[in-house]
């Protein structure tokens, strides 16, 4: 059962709920008017209750089971006794043709609601004529004068009403639901390959068409970096980075317009509609690059254009290519998700950034540190190559030297090497690689680590465990390098809403002094910048606070929710 199915299912069950208190609050407050079997009516009714009660449980606690679908049994025994009552209970006939009016309506739509109403209406009637027939038959043209028609053309038009505003409540959960669930898709709780492939192919199932692109151009270098999804493909995805010249192929040009189009060949396209954007106004039709049509021949287009400097290219739809309507919900999906597709090319952006930045920073270590002390071995075992004197040049103990150095800067390089390797952690093990981590880090530098690290729970992302494990691992490394301290702490902990890694150490702190948030930081170009990035990336709140000559904290609070 879908979520939205599920939440349309809960509310029905809430209002079958309600209709049963409403019919035996009814029949308990109405005194009986010539019905033998009222006491029995109640008995019923009471039972209904329970039984609606029971249903609205299961259906919140067990969602796979088909409580939805029994339910009706009951709710079609209790209209039969409703009827059988009519002339005495004249308000349950209308509760009950708001509530299937209103189920009919969520389910099928107001024409179904409209149409039980009028069903339902003709049964009450016949219901109280077939009682009138048992006492007087003369009163059938009483009854019918008095106003019975005129209430019972009501109780049509209020379930026709109730089932339109049934099915516009179902429309919108189906729209809500729909937009969450591809939102979701677009976590980083894997890698950027995974998250573009699965969603990607998500929506190329939701609107039938075997391929997907999604072209973006980087506002600094204006190259254009396309992610591509073919189901009939061996490999199914690729990613691929392309010259600023292809941004007018893949993005129209900079055109902003969002348009549907069947392709008859390269230099003639069918034009269905041509739209502003994410918006329904109508533009002129974009010259679609006949570069573009040749290299992937589609038969048919459905392209939006995306407010990032990017487009959304759907080909191929199936059966007959694409439609009005798919237009409209590709339009409304992505106005939706473009905050979060902005964000996402945001964060990648500046990790991308940041990786550069990193590369920048090994390639100076390596240069000063492991080709400077190779290029001082490399002149010394020339001068020792040149003695003529083996005994004058003390050879023994030089060698010895060179050796000390040689093994210095195999561990030094040892440690380079496990900064670049890929870390993959599930998130039970989170806090044994911080445990396992910290020790060895006190090994190799001597500085003193007191770890107090919580097991985190299993629904945790892998992503995020990750980005973790290297936003302490930097951190150490710059403590390490420039804080001079002898004593570090290090915890992480996590409630039901965030997870916290704090790093505070004894050193000489950063060069100001008091508590300074991330956005602080960056506008004065303080702290580190590797660390923020990574923050920001997880939509982290990075705080530092710092005291010069005693000490300095960072503290990342990481939202779970």
């Amino acid at each position: 059962m879908t979520a939205a199915k599920l939440a349309i299912e809960r509310l029905i069950a809430l209002g079958r709920v309600i209709l049963a208190a409403g019919l035996l609050l009814t029949a308990l407050l109405l005194a009986p008017v010539d019905f033998p079997a009222y006491g029995l009516l109640r008995l019923a009714l009471g039972v209904y209750l329970a039984y609606s009660l029971v249903v609205l449980i299961f259906l919140h606690r067990q969602p796979e089971m088909r409580w939805a679908s029994r339910a009706l049994l009951g709710d079609l025994l209790i209209l039969l006794l409703v009827l059988l009552a009519a002339p005495s209970m004249p308000l349950g006939s209308l509760y009950f043709v708001l509530f299937l009016g209103a189920v009919a309506g969520v389910r099928r739509g107001w024409l179904l609601a409209t149409g039980l109403s009028l069903v339902l209406s003709a049964l009450f009637l016949l219901a109280n004529l077939w009682t009138l027939a048992w006492q007087d038959p003369a009163t059938w043209a009483d009854y019918l004068a008095g106003g019975r028609l005129a209430v019972l053309v009501a109780l049509i038009v209020s379930g026709g009403l109730v089932g339109y505003l049934a099915e516009r409540e179902r429309r919108y959960l189906e729209q809500r639901y729909d937009i969450e669930s591809v939102s979701a898709l677009l976590r980083l709780d894997a890698s950027w390959d995974e998250v573009w492939r699965r969603w990607l192919a998500e929506l190329c199932r939701r609107f039938h068409c075997p391929r997907a692109l999604l072209a973006h151009r980087d506002a600094e270098t204006s190259r254009v970096t396309l992610w591509q999804f073919n189901a009939a493909s061996p490999g199914g995805f690729r990613q691929e980075e392309r010259p600023p010249r292809d941004a007018g192929m893949f993005l129209v040009d900079g055109n902003e317009a969002s348009f549907l189009a069947q392709v008859i060949s390269p230099q003639n396209l069918r034009w269905v509609a041509t739209r502003q954007g994410l918006s329904d106004q109508p533009v002129p039709s974009p010259a679609v690059p006949e570069r573009f049509l040749e290299g992937f021949a589609p038969r048919s287009i459905l392209s939006v254009a995306i407010p990032t400097a990017s487009r959304l290219w759907l080909l191929d739809g199936r059966p007959g290519g694409f439609t009005l309507e798919q237009l409209d919900a590709l339009q409304q999906l992505l106005q939706s998700l473009a905050p979060i597709l902005g964000n996402l090319l945001a964060v990648r952006r500046w990790i991308a950034q940041a990786t550069d930045g990193e590369r920048d920073r090994i390639v100076r270590d390596l240069h000063d540190g492991v080709a400077q002390t190779l290029a001082s071995l490399e002149m010394q075992l020339s001068v020792l190559a040149r003695a003529q004197d083996p005994q004058a040049a003390d050879l023994p103990g030089e060698l010895r030297r060179l050796q000390e150095i040689v093994g210095e800067e195999k561990e030094r390089l040892r440690g380079y090497l496990r900064t670049l390797k890929s870390v993959h952690i599930p998130p039970p093990e989170l806090a044994n690689w911080i445990l396992a981590h910290c020790s060895q880090w006190q090994q190799e530098t001597g500085i003193e680590v007191k770890v107090l690290a919580d097991t985190v729970g299993p629904i945790l992302p892998e992503g995020v465990c990750r980005e973790v494990f290297l936003i302490l691992r930097e951190a150490l490394h710059n403590v390490q390098k420039h804080a001079g301290a002898k004593h570090v702490l290090v915890k992480l902990r996590q409630d039901e809403g965030s997870l916290r890694l704090l790093v505070d150490d004894d050193g000489r702190g950063f060069p100001f002094a008091g508590t300074y948030s991330q956005h602080a930081l960056e506008e004065l170009g303080l702290g580190p910048v590797s660390i923020c990035e990574r923050a920001r990336a997880l939509g982290a709140v990075l705080t530092v606070d710092s005291t010069p000559g005693v000490g300095s904290t960072l503290r990342v609070d990481i939202p779970l929710s």
